[in-house]
């Protein structure tokens, strides 16, 4: 079965990490993917991508989400080469190696930057989007969060970057009940510890990966596949009675 046979998607922060395997499982499973991120060079591998024979493809346009004029060219890039849309992927963010700190030790610099790219960007993309999911007759938004927005942590101190996942789960359920009698579902991604270029100062090091993962009940770190997988479930028809819900992928890191 291929799940997202003769969808649009676009998907940003496409170019590493989770966007990157949301697409080329999107692609494998029929969906005709736009890939947007910052980097030309990134975006130009992901776009080569090898799909398979699904139907699927893959392409790049550059885009930084922190401005918005980028964020509507980016759809309607989509829409000009694909025709319409159906799922929008709001990924991309600066996390915490960038953005990290307690709200004493950020700049004030910082914080407008994580405020305008995770949160400021993802309004503006999702903007730019509905029209096109409306005029499709409906659709998929998926948020990516992150457990952040549940459990604080005294060790690696994100008060920045927690804030504005946990304002996207307050986004996704208002976002659900407005857009739902349109058919036009919301959903939030919560992953936890996930092993992409974000979290190399937890994972890179042995002793620090140990510690990383001593509270993850199941004993490792998750791979940006596994959050893809649950992507391409509330992305496809099999989730169209899903909407307005949080999925948490962590290794029942919050669960203890």
């Amino acid at each position: 079965m291929v799940r997202l046979a003769g969808k649009v998607a676009l998907i940003t922060g496409g170019t590493t990490g989770i966007g990157l395997a949301c697409a080329r499982l999107f692609a494998r499973e029929g969906a005709r993917a736009m890939v947007a991120g910052r980097d030309e060079a990134t975006g130009a591998a992901a776009a080569a991508t090898a799909v398979g024979g699904a139907g699927g493809e893959i392409r790049y346009c550059r885009a930084d989400v922190a401005q918005a004029a980028d964020c509507a060219r980016a759809i309607a890039e989509t829409v000009a080469a694909f025709g319409a849309l159906h799922i929008v992927v709001a990924n991309a963010a600066v996390g915490t190696l960038t953005v990290g700190g307690t709200v004493e030790s950020i700049t004030p610099e910082l914080w407008d930057l994580a405020l305008q790219t995770n949160i400021g960007g993802v309004t503006e993309i999702c903007r730019a989007a509905i029209p096109h999911l409306r005029a499709a007759g409906g659709g998929s938004i998926l948020l990516t969060s992150s457990v952040s927005a549940l459990v604080g942590g005294y060790r690696r101190p994100t008060h920045a970057y927690a804030a504005t996942k946990g304002a996207l789960l307050a986004l996704t359920r208002a976002m659900a009940a407005s857009y739902g009698p349109e058919r036009i579902r919301v959903n939030a991604i919560i992953p936890g510890l996930i092993r992409t270029r974000l979290t190399t100062d937890l994972l890179a090091d042995p002793a620090a990966a140990e510690r990383a993962v001593a509270g993850i009940p199941l004993g490792f770190a998750g791979e940006p596949d596994d959050i893809a997988y649950a992507a391409l479930y509330l992305a496809s028809d099999e989730a169209r009675f899903v909407t307005g819900a949080g999925l948490v992928i962590d290794g029942g890191a919050t669960v203890t």
